[in-house]
């Protein structure tokens, strides 16, 4: 089968990356044709430029994947549709891949990533008892009264990626300190500075949640593909940062269990997903005060998980992965495409 898969291959610079390392294996694969499509190249044209993928790709030729874009194909060459581009996308970028839809098959559906993406979905669809007190808001006012009640809270950009969007907030004497993985702490006079700061614009909404701190016993990940748990662990920064992305700093990854709370969180949540045709999910966890792990966010489609539970267990999650895939394709094939 035919897969094509889309990224920036050099937003991924480290071999073991999780997008990196799902390349090599659909590439040597032989029961896939692998091609990558650069995402720069996602126009919602009828033909695309894609350069096929070899089994003996290396991470040095996959950096250079989109220069060898020179193939022509029509997009209803594809029998499966993966998109792997890395968050912030480009303005109109779903809405492109959107085009596509009656032309081919996705294993995400990018319009759904719209709403899946945007500030208060997780509100939306969640019972209060999985979630850490939330709002969301572009309100100094509320923002401030919402700081008031916890004294410490995280704030966050929607849409954001590797905790690059992600700030602690709290008080300290009469100046507001924050806190990023990048920029370190750093203090200003007013919490409209703050917000400007963090902010993408004038207006614009951030996700306010109250801080965790038994943060540092680490961030749970668990794998769920087309509704099903496939796999857990935790991932727990060197540093003793309160972020613990893969994509941020160096983590250990530890397998664990799920507990009933967890589970009966996914079992509320993730038909919101499936309705939407939001197959490939990673939800994250974070232990809240009460000894339960709540939900900090869930990560759908470009989601990383599979390669690293193989790493760390030796079990076979990635050709698992990949047959999930294939499977997904044959009974797609028989499935009319959207009208």
């Amino acid at each position: 089968m035919k897969f094509l898969f889309i990224t920036n291959p050099p937003a991924y610079g480290t071999p073991d990356n999780e997008v990196t390392v799902s390349y090599r294996w659909a590439a040597r694969d032989p029961r896939i044709a692998l091609f990558h499509l650069p995402s720069a190249h996602v126009t919602g044209e009828d033909e695309v430029r894609v350069a096929p993928v070899g089994p003996d790709l290396t991470h040095e030729t996959f950096l250079t994947l989109s220069e060898r874009a020179t193939v022509t194909m029509p997009i209803d060459a594809f029998d499966i549709v993966f998109c792997r581009s890395r968050k912030p996308l480009p303005s109109g970028y779903l809405d492109r891949l959107g085009h596509w839809m009656d032309r081919t098959r996705f294993l995400n559906n990018p319009l759904s990533k719209k709403e899946q993406t945007s500030a208060g979905f997780m509100l939306k669809i969640t019972p209060p008892e999985f979630l850490p007190p939330m709002l969301i808001t572009a309100d100094a006012v509320e923002a401030r009264a919402f700081l008031d009640a916890f004294g410490v809270i995280v704030a966050k950009r929607p849409g954001g990626t590797g905790g690059v969007g992600v700030y602690k907030i709290w008080r300290q004497g009469r100046a507001l300190m924050t806190d990023h993985i990048f920029e370190g702490v750093r203090a200003y006079e007013t919490l409209e500075d703050v917000l400007a700061h963090i902010q993408d614009g004038p207006g614009h909404v951030l996700e306010l949640v109250r801080y965790l701190p038994l943060v540092s016993e680490g961030d749970k990940r668990v794998m769920v593909i087309d509704g099903e748990i496939r796999g857990t662990f935790v991932r727990r920064s060197r540093s003793g940062h309160w972020v613990h992305n893969t994509s941020s700093s160096p983590v250990d990854c530890i397998v664990t269990d799920l507990t009933e709370h967890e589970r009966r969180a996914i079992a509320a949540t993730v038909p919101h997903f499936q309705a939407r045709e939001l197959r490939i999910l990673g939800y994250d966890f974070l232990l809240d005060d009460d000894g339960l792990w709540k939900i900090s966010e869930v990560n759908a489609g470009n989601v990383g998980g599979m390669g690293r539970l193989e790493l760390i267990t030796g079990k076979p999650y990635m050709t698992e992965f990949l047959t999930w895939m294939l499977e997904f394709a044959e009974r797609r094939a028989k499935a009319p495409l959207i009208a």
